[in-house]
């Protein structure tokens, strides 16, 4: 870079002081172009300023339109950090961080500039053509602005960005954003050549008049842009919030087409309070997809707030202070990353969930980026929050009427008709399924010797067995007292009872400490399938089933029976016992 500047000031023609204060007169209209600035790319934002510094190497020379670039862009970074608003925003930024940054802002362009101007070899172009003149200047404004973006994009690609998003919403966009206007830079260099300084002036006034209208045009169309986005990701999640009453496919369907909404690599929370407290369990998702289940402990900030304001809330750029809102997710980051890499969030967004005028949770996304979201996200997230929050009360409500408070398994007459789908699902398609059923032993004994508290952690601890070892096309219910069922849709019996075996081995290893007592518990269970039994009558298959269950009750318990006469069943023909190890 030195190389490039020695060489710059060496060819650079002599400016006399008059020409300094025409120079002078140009950084003003450059200045002023930097007043017109707009965001294009995440956190970048462009002003289209380009065409000035462009105009006046040919004019003035590149050395003096290098420092004019420089001069420009440190000015407003200096400018940006003393500002008060700028100052809460970067409370965290030493001196130190905010000179470097305003001598990379200003610097990077500055040699750029230098360095095309010697590859190109010119500085002042008066002697040529005006034909040559043009070439020569959108040859010069084509490489100057592709390496600065191209060297720029560098910071992105480094920060994980992928090459081909960079050079798609990064790199040529701008390129082409700051080639856009750069005729008018061409007309102000012929003004000059031609004219003289206050035809160059003039005509430099009308390209800031052609940014203002650029950049209205770019907010207006990015506005527009958001806004179709916007209906159709609200279209998307009120046909998904219709389409399942289950809470766990609805949380994460919110979470996926929010986090596509908002972008700025957002992670969102979802917080769902407890029964009968003011403390809510989290679920944060990341736009990869990935999610954590968090707990949040009695002191969360987020929660708390809500429920005494009860209304929404952004932060823009909140910095470290942020973090008391998201001490669940800064916690969670903190098991797996070093404190150097942890996120540090600086934006977010929060908004109720209400229903019946309650607050039954809270929903927010978090950025690392200052002023990443805008009240247009805030009124989004607001709409989908109401919306959602419809839908996870309708859920928790058929929750309330198909799944059972103490075990979690589905209740007997939701399961009932789960079965009857299955069977004619079955009939109609062909196939296998098979249907169990499990017995606790000696459940009677357990609650006449430690209480029916123990009884029902009992139940809690079979009813988490059985969950663990089905698949997610499998259903398991409570079907009365300490009796459990479970129906496994494609599963031959003979494979039924493999699974079987491993919930029995499962339950059995099971122990746990109360009132002083170690207590153990085990289980008896009997299997049927379709078609082996049950043909006609789906009465029958579970009568088969139950039977099954009787005789591992009856033949010394803890134990797994299959109906006889199963081909390829682990067991004998007759339904052997499989004994427990």
């Amino acid at each position: 870079m030195a190389l490039v500047a020695a060489v710059g000031w060496s060819d650079a023609p002599e400016l006399d002081r008059a020409r300094w204060g025409q120079l002078l007169a140009v950084l003003m209209l450059a200045a002023a172009a930097r007043l017109l600035v707009f965001r294009i790319f995440r956190d970048v934002s462009v002003a289209l300023d380009s065409t000035f510094y462009v105009a006046a190497s040919f004019a003035f020379g590149f050395v003096p339109a290098a420092l004019l670039s420089f001069v420009v862009l440190c000015g407003e970074a200096v400018v940006r950090a003393v500002l008060p608003r700028s100052r809460s925003r970067a409370a965290s930024r030493s001196w130190l961080a905010t000179v470097a940054s305003c001598l990379f802002q200003g610097g990077l362009p500055a040699l750029v500039l230098l360095g095309t101007g010697v590859l190109f070899g010119v500085h002042r172009t008066v002697a040529h053509s005006d034909l040559a003149l043009a070439a020569l200047v959108l040859s010069v404004a084509a490489t100057f602005l592709f390496a600065h973006y191209a060297i720029a994009g560098v910071g992105h690609f480094l920060g994980g960005t992928a090459p081909r998003e960079v050079a798609r919403a990064f790199v040529i966009p701008l390129w082409v954003a700051e080639l856009t206007p750069m005729p008018i830079g061409l007309a102000m260099v012929y003004g000059y050549v031609h004219q003289g300084l206050l035809q160059f002036l003039l005509i430099g006034s009308s390209g800031l008049l052609f940014n203002w209208i650029y950049r209205r045009a770019h907010i207006a169309r990015a506005k527009l842009q958001l806004r179709v986005s916007e209906l159709s990701t609200l279209n998307k999640v009120g046909q998904l919030l219709g389409g399942s009453l289950e809470r766990r496919v609805l949380i994460r369907n919110i979470a996926t087409e929010t986090l596509r909404l908002v972008g700025h690599s957002s992670r969102l929370m979802i917080g769902l309070l407890r029964d009968n407290s003011q403390v809510a369990d989290y679920e944060v998702f990341e736009e990869s997809g990935a999610s954590q289940t968090l707990a949040e402990g009695a002191e969360g900030a987020l929660t708390k707030w809500m429920l005494a304001n009860r209304k929404q809330l952004m932060l823009r750029h909140a910095g470290p202070e942020l973090d008391a809102y998201a001490s669940g997710v800064t916690a969670a980051a903190a098991t797996a990353e070093t404190t150097a890499t942890r996120p540090h969030f600086q934006s977010l967004l929060a908004v109720p969930l209400v229903t019946y005028d309650e607050v039954i949770g809270v929903m927010s996304v978090l950025s690392e980026m200052r002023d990443a979201y805008t009240a247009d996200h805030l009124r989004v997230l607001a709409t989908i929050a109401d919306q959602s929050a419809v839908a996870l009360e309708n859920a928790r409500l058929y929750e309330l009427a198909t799944v059972d408070g103490l075990t979690g398994l589905l209740v007997r007459r939701h399961f009932d008709q789960r079965l009857e789908q299955e069977w004619r699902r079955a009939q109609r398609y062909g196939g296998d399924f098979s249907l169990g059923l499990l017995d606790l032993d000696n459940f009677k004994e357990l609650n006449d010797t430690h209480g029916h508290q123990a009884g029902d952690h009992a139940l809690r601890a079979a009813a988490r067995i059985v969950r663990s070892n089905m698949r997610a096309t499998d259903l398991a219910g409570r079907y009365g007292g300490e009796e459990f069922v479970f129906v496994l849709p494609r599963t031959t019996v003979g494979e039924a009872c493999t699974m079987a075996e491993r919930i029995r081995a499962d339950i059995d290893a099971t122990r746990f400490d109360w009132g002083g007592a170690r207590v153990g518990i085990s289980a008896s269970l009997g299997v049927a399938g379709y078609p082996d039994f049950g043909r006609g009558d789906l009465a029958e298959l579970v009568s088969q089933a139950d039977e099954a269950l009787y005789r591992a009750k009856r033949s010394g318990k803890n134990r797994v029976v299959a109906a006889p006469g199963v081909v390829g069943s682990p067991l004998d023909g007759a339904g052997a016992v499989v004994t427990p190890r």
